[in-house]
């Protein structure tokens, strides 16, 4: 699979340690580690032995049971943990997806949404937001039996 360049990842690179301002990330905001540990409630002892590297392909236990804690028909076993956006669309993407398929995509979105569809040989239809009736965005469904996330069971 090729996908094509992701235009947001090319300008952040060539832009987002030198423009004074940016108002196109979707990160959270910079700060020191002093800063950071002035906001938690942790004692910062605590904080010193948390290991910073590789952990389970599936994702951190702690972290997997945490988010499994939040509901009550989920178990840790049965969670895995990205580590952002790109790499859990991929997954899903490459699960679900298959060539030929018909895909619909909010736009403007996160562009690994479509790419990442159309270099597995899908079909893209963009569902474009608008707000032209004045009562929210509108809802758009697809009558086509072919579209992908319509017709897989979940």
């Amino acid at each position: 699979m090729q996908p094509e360049d992701f235009l947001l990842e090319r300008y952040l690179a060539q832009h987002e340690f030198s423009a004074p301002h940016l108002l196109c990330t979707s990160d959270c905001e910079a700060m020191t580690i002093g800063d950071l540990l002035n906001l938690c409630s942790v004692p910062e002892t605590e904080l010193t032995n948390v290991w910073l590297g590789y952990t389970e392909s599936t994702g951190g236990e702690r972290l997997r049971q945490a988010i499994a804690s939040l509901y009550t028909t989920i178990s840790p076993e049965n969670l895995l943990a990205f580590t952002g956006a790109q790499e859990g669309i991929f997954a899903c993407m490459n699960i679900l997806l298959r060539p030929g398929d018909h895909v619909i995509v909010q736009f403007p979105a996160y562009q690994s949404l479509y790419a990442v569809a159309r270099a597995l040989g899908c079909e893209v239809s963009f569902w474009e937001m608008s707000d032209a009736g004045g009562s929210g965005p509108s809802i758009w469904k697809s009558s086509r039996p072919s579209s992908a996330l319509q017709r897989r069971p979940s």
